[in-house]
Order: C-alpha cells, then structure tokens, then sequence
C-alpha cells in the first residue's frame, strides 16, 4: 500500500490520465479522490461519473450535455457531467461499462478537450483531467472487442493497481482502529471496544469484499450491541456470521471444483500460484496468505531445497 499510494503521489503531480484498477471494495474512488486532492486541480471540482448505475439510453446526454429540445423531454439545456468538471476532475468510474458506440466520442474528449453536446452545433472547450476506474481487466476488454483499444491507451497513460484488502493484511489493525470512530459518528451511536480475542478474528479474516466489507461488518457490530449497550466490548461470539459465511462460501467453491473435475493437489496448486502473483513473488507473504509456512509452501510448489538457501533473507524482507 506504501508503494500504490507513492506512486499515487507522483502521478498527482502530473495532468496524465490514470487508471485505477483493482477487486471491488479496494478503495478505487478513494484514490481517485485523494489523487484530485493531491493535484494542481485541488480547487476544482472533483465530479464522479458511475457509469455502470447510469441509464445506457440516457449517458451520452449525462457525460456530454444537450442543447434544450435535442430530443424528446429535452425542455432545458444540461450542461453534462464533463463540464461540470470544468477545471477539476472527472471519475469515471466502471468505464468498461461505456457502451462500445460511446467510445469513439469519449477518446475524441480525452484527445481534443472538447465536447459535442446532444443538438450542438459547435463543441466547447472543457478543461478537465480525466481519471478512470475499473474492476477488473480493461486490457481483457480490448481483447475481447469490447472496449477500444486506443481509448485504453488513453486512459492508461499511467496505470495503478489498488491492492486488495487481503494483500496488505498489516493494515488491518490501522484500518480498524480508524473506522470505529468514524463509523459510528456517521451511524450516530457510540463506538465500541474490541476485545483482542475480536480484533484477531477481524485480522485473521480474508475479506473477499475488501474495505466496503469491513466498513460493513464494523457497523453490523456498533448497531446490533447486545441488548442496545454499546459499553460493552465487542466479543468473538459476536462474529459469528462472518464464520457462517465463510463456510457457505467453501462448500460453493468445493461444490464448483467438483463440477468441473478439479483435483485437490489442482486447486491447491493453483491457489499457491496465485497467492505468488498476489504477493508479487514474496513467497513469504504467499505462504501465509494461504496457511502453510514458508518451507511447506516451497515443497508443495516443488521448489524443495533450492529456495531454502534464501528463505532467511526472504522472511525478514
């Protein structure tokens, strides 16, 4: 995390497009909003375009802007959201849900810094930097034809990787200690105590859903105190759903493998490699992502005794 927000830093500092990336819930348009604030462009606007909430029929008006009677209920001009961010920055996020014919007049945008509203009959300036989010592959997109690959080029002038919540499991304890208080201020009850039986359970937890799941497990715990005390700490038992969850989530993965014909020693295999590729090649990390300690994970991958030599060196790194 240290890494992706330095680098987070250093692209504030230029007018380049940035695409963030990154599982749902990592935090991407936190980011997006922390580069804004970190720009020359602080005191603009910072407008978010959600383009996989917005209406296919109604988002090239709400990105570009219509003239009054550009079409049916048209009865007033709209200046669109690209104007609206007018010497700030525009998020758009999800953009790999912009329709394929949108495309097209989004890269002109980016390239000209110009924009043709609905019924315009000339395009108007806009001065705004563009910052882009995705959940997951855009270059998987332009592979699979539906997304162009010059606007990807565009877009991901600079590209960055939000890590996921399970990838930088030391910040828990932070994170932790950060939403209690700022959770309940926005839930308006008190904050509670966790015992450290219960921070344990929260930290040894894997936390599919990333940040915006543990933002909600947090505030399931402050509203539901038993018996509407909030002096009393946060036990274990407390828990309980997370584990109940957690168990319904194997028996569908193990019931998915088994349809498909996976071997154990395949899945097994598979979740080490890419706990690897997760952990970029810090076999240490790797290893404790799934379970096993560091010289059990070299022997399950087959790397033995060769690896053994640095192991030392790897762990204190």
């Amino acid at each position: 995390m240290t890494e992706f927000l330095a680098q987070l830093e250093r692209a504030a500092e230029s007018e380049v497009t940035v695409l963030l990336t990154g599982e749902s819930g990592t935090g991407k348009t936190r980011a997006a909003e922390r580069l804004h604030r970190r720009s020359s462009r602080a005191t603009g606007p910072c407008v978010m375009a959600s383009l996989a909430a917005a209406s296919p029929t109604l988002i090239e008006a709400t990105l570009f802007g219509h003239e009054k009677g550009a079409f049916t209920d048209a009865h007033r001009e709209r200046a669109g959201l690209f104007r609206r961010a007018d010497g700030g920055t525009l998020v758009l996020e999800d953009v790999d849900q912009l329709p394929l014919e949108l495309q097209a007049k989004l890269l002109r945008v980016v390239q000209e810094r110009e924009v043709e509203p609905l019924g315009a009959e000339v395009p108007l300036s806009v001065d705004v930097r563009v910052v882009a989010t995705c959940n997951g592959s855009l270059q998987q997109a332009v592979q699979a034809g539906r997304f162009r690959e010059d606007l990807y080029y565009r877009l991901a002038v600079v590209e960055l990787r939000v890590p996921s919540l399970r990838q930088r499991t030391e910040d828990l304890p932070l994170l932790i200690d950060g939403l209690v208080p700022a959770l309940a201020r926005r839930a308006g009850i008190a904050a509670r105590v966790l015992a450290p039986d219960t921070r344990e359970r929260l930290c040894a937890h894997s936390w599919p859903g990333n940040v915006r799941e543990l933002e909600n497990v947090i505030e399931r715990l402050l509203v539901l105190a038993p018996r509407g005390d909030a002096s009393q700490p946060v036990e274990p038992d407390e828990l309980a759903f997370l584990t109940a969850e957690r168990t319904g989530a194997v028996h569908d993965l193990a019931r998915t493998a088994l349809g498909l014909g996976l071997t154990v020693e395949e899945l097994s295999q598979a979740m080490m490699e890419r706990a690897l590729a997760e952990h970029r090649g810090n076999v240490s990390a790797a290893a404790r992502a799934v379970g096993l300690t560091r010289r059990a994970f070299d022997y399950r991958l087959g790397r033995g005794d060769d690896a053994d030599a640095d192991a030392d060196g790897e762990e204190e790194s």
